[in-house]
């Protein structure tokens, strides 16, 4: 079965909170030039902010905000259906 995913903005205490409890589960954290954000099941409220619009998420997880490993940029963005292989994302 396919897990439908949502990314959110998350704050630092929230997500070291969720680190150190071992709740992440199959959720992604991802540290950005701009914040934090969260890629979990949908549904499941782990982030603390808004839900991301699918043209949000596909803006901010781009390589030029995200500088942690490629594989798990693209991951992120498989995970929400966004294209892993475009031009902007394959350049990270």
């Amino acid at each position: 079965m396919m897990t439908n995913y949502e990314v959110r903005w998350i704050s630092k205490p929230r997500a070291d909170a969720l680190k150190r409890s071992g709740r992440l589960g199959d959720a992604l954290l991802l540290d950005t030039f701009n914040g934090i954000l969260i890629v979990e099941p949908a549904g499941s409220n782990l982030g603390d902010g808004a839900v991301l619009t699918r043209e949000e998420a596909d803006y901010e997880l781009q390589p030029a905000w995200f500088l942690g490993p490629k594989a798990r940029l693209i991951e992120a963005r498989r995970r929400l259906g966004l294209d892993a292989s475009s031009p902007s994302a394959a350049s990270a």
